[in-house]
């Protein structure tokens, strides 16, 4: 049924608001990325060992969550 469909326009605004929404996503990811490889490095300073067994599961959230919460006791 290729010939029942029609091209859709966009307006421009609508491909400028999408552009933005994608360029935040791309800043949230960026950030995400930046702050899981400082927190590897601290625990690479602090503790070798644990960054071996934490390090390929350093973005999940219970690990987050964790170090948050050690640090907020700590602190």
């Amino acid at each position: 049924m290729p010939h029942t469909q029609r091209t859709i326009y966009p307006a421009d605004e609508t491909v400028a608001e999408l552009a933005m929404i994608a360029g935040f996503d791309d800043d949230l990811a960026g950030e995400s990325i930046r702050i899981a490889n400082r927190l590897r490095g601290l625990l690479t300073q602090i503790h070798p060992s644990l960054e071996r067994v934490l390090g390929p599961r350093i973005q999940h959230p219970a690990v987050l969550r964790a170090c948050w919460w050690v640090g907020w006791l700590v602190g």
